[in-house]
């Protein structure tokens, strides 16, 4: 198992409520890719050193040379990844954390490296438009194959065939 590191911020407020997040990573190696992952596992939040809410995180890992970057984190099921509530306490708070960016190991310059973002390759708007695109195709490739099967009638096109009569009597 690899080192476990904590990373922690603190917000201070003009009404003197300390409150310190924590969150808790670790390093893995993955023989499938060949690679050492980070995973986020934890989020504590903090007031006084003791630990008030503590949150299980899902899906937040990336290869351990990049970071990690999502739009929206939070407790809500409709953000791209999801803080779980590991205690009693943590059902009482609505975390939300806009632009998350968090990268735990392999740090140079203080600066982040290429991100491996929570959104999938194909977002909704680029699957809408991939099944859109296909319907359309298939409607055209089968006009164009009804059209093909247009046949005339052989009545017309045989000249050794009876001829056509049309009264014009009513």
């Amino acid at each position: 198992m690899w080192p476990v590191r904590i990373w922690q911020a603190s917000f201070d407020s003009i009404y003197s409520v300390f409150l310190l997040c924590r969150f808790l990573m670790t390093q893995k190696f993955y023989k499938g890719s060949a690679r050492k992952w980070f995973t986020l596992d934890s989020v504590e939040i903090a007031h006084d050193n003791q630990i008030v809410a503590r949150f299980n995180v899902s899906i937040i890992s990336a290869p351990a040379e990049y970071s990690f970057h999502c739009q929206l984190v939070g407790t809500s099921s409709l953000y791209g990844a999801k803080l779980i509530p590991a205690n009693i306490e943590a059902k009482n708070w609505d975390v939300y954390l806009s632009e998350f960016q968090i990268q735990g190991f392999n740090i140079h310059n203080n600066l982040f490296s290429y991100a491996s973002d929570c959104t999938s390759f194909f977002s909704p708007g680029i699957w809408m438009g991939l099944v859109t695109s296909i319907v359309l195709l298939w409607i055209l490739t089968y006009g164009i194959h009804m059209i093909m099967q247009l046949t005339t009638n052989s009545r017309f096109d045989d000249p050794k065939g009876q001829v056509l009569s049309v009264p014009q009597t009513e």
